[in-house]
């Protein structure tokens, strides 16, 4: 029987072949395990080439790393700071899809802010007008 994920591997790069096999346990079904093996077997590299695919998924590993620790700009603070709940909530959606973990921690943090700072002002606005009588 003809593994269903073997043409699929035969697309991957090297350096995508050695992340479904390095990758954690349950991130890939056995038999797309198994197919990637197969397929990177079947490619005869040598260890230089190994060496550049292992090198390359270095390379996009320190590229996601440093766009996760990437902070929030300050015009993404002002306008969840300012549009608690409504610009911020966008924000918050795209930063978590892009997998930007501290601007995504950063923007709810300033709708914290922008939220206690209106409800401040609420209570001092009405503090006003109920002892202004």
């Amino acid at each position: 029987m003809d593994n269903e994920f073997s043409e699929v591997m035969s697309t991957r790069t090297d350096a995508q072949l050695l992340e479904v096999i390095n990758s954690s346990p349950g991130d890939y079904l056995p038999l797309a395990l198994e197919a990637a093996k197969i397929e990177l077997k079947n490619r005869h590299l040598t260890n230089e080439q190994l060496a550049l695919a292992k090198d390359e998924i270095k390379q996009k590993q320190d590229f996601e790393e440093a766009q996760n620790n990437e902070p929030l700009s300050t015009t993404g603070k002002v306008l969840a700071f300012i549009f608690p709940r409504i610009f911020s909530t966008l924000l918050w959606r795209t930063y978590t899809a892009d997998g930007n973990k501290r601007k995504y921690k950063e923007t709810v943090r300033w709708q914290l802010y922008g939220l206690c700072f209106y409800i401040v002002i609420f209570l001092i606005l009405g503090a006003i007008a109920y002892f202004s009588k």
